[in-house]
């Protein structure tokens, strides 16, 4: 009776070996993710997730794969919202254990993508500090690249980020011209489903050298009333600024100025102001800090 047991296991056993290792067709349902369009402009309202498939298979491999759910990426051609499933047969014949043939009800796989709202911003690099070695100056206004940076989201969330700016840092020694990669502050991170166009800027910087000239300027006075006669003393002011080395060339023009209304009600004590002066100048100081002025009627 044993042996007639043991005999009976090992045939079954046999037989079962024979059968699973038949290939036969096989139920399978494959787990799909639509990936290759911009996440960033485009948000996903709809998209197939599961694919039904009929897979020739060994028994062996149909129990394998259904302890391991394969999973497949598609990628969606631009401007394209299906893909037809017979273009995936490589894919799915590889991603599959051991998969001979494939089949499937399902003629293509779609996807409906929505595009955000978005909004452009001009990066903004208030919170940098940029210091420079002795003698040495900004020359000119920084450029920021891109000019512009896009956030894409919810446009009432949108409607929250005022403004987009520059990761506080600090660079020290600057002694030349350069240009400076910088991280922008991340904001969107606060707010649900808001992405930028990009995470850095390029910030670059025109320096010079400068040296520190003085000038004497004629002190002006705006609004003068020209039936009396006015004297100042002293007639004339010394200007101190800092002038980019390359600029030393140029013929640099200046004003001095006081309003003749201070005269009268400053009772002649007046402040001297630098009103006009060439952009390329560092203006340091003016003197005197005082002027006397004398009404002679």
């Amino acid at each position: 009776m044993k042996r007639f047991l043991v005999i009976l296991g090992i045939t079954a056993l046999v037989w079962l070996g024979v059968s699973m290792s038949e290939h036969n067709e096989y139920p399978m349902k494959v787990r799909v993710e639509m990936v290759g369009f911009d996440t960033v402009r485009y948000a996903v309202a709809s998209a197939d997730t599961v694919l039904p498939l009929k897979v020739t298979m060994s028994g062996f491999n149909a129990i394998l794969n259904s302890y391991h759910q394969p999973e497949l990426q598609v990628t969606v051609p631009e401007e394209c919202d299906a893909v037809a499933v017979s273009d995936l047969r490589k894919q799915l014949l590889h991603v599959i254990l051991g998969a001979k043939e494939v089949t499937s009800p399902v003629d293509s796989l779609h996807v409906v993508l929505a595009p955000r709202g978005q909004r452009a911003y001009q990066p903004r690099i208030d919170d940098v500090e940029f210091t420079f070695t002795e003698q040495h100056g900004l020359y000119g206004e920084p450029t920021v690249t891109p000019s512009e940076v896009i956030l894409y989201g919810p446009d009432e969330v949108l409607a929250q980020i005022p403004v987009l700016k520059v990761a506080a840092t600090s660079i020290r020694n600057i002694s030349e011209s350069g240009t400076y990669r910088l991280s922008l502050e991340p904001v969107w991170r606060q707010y649900a489903d808001v992405h930028p166009s990009c995470t850095e800027v390029e910030v670059h910087l025109p320096v010079e050298a400068y040296v520190e000239k003085e000038y004497r300027v004629p002190v002006t006075v705006l609004g003068a009333d020209t039936s009396v006669s006015l004297r100042l003393y002293p007639e004339v002011a010394t200007v101190r600024v800092w002038v980019a080395q390359r600029d030393l060339h140029r013929e640099l023009d200046f004003v001095v100025a006081v309003n003749y209304d201070d005269i009268l009600t400053h009772e002649g004590c007046l402040t001297p102001h630098l009103m006009e002066f060439p952009s390329y100048v560092r203006p340091r100081s003016v003197e005197p800090a005082e002027i006397q002025a004398v009404v002679i009627q």
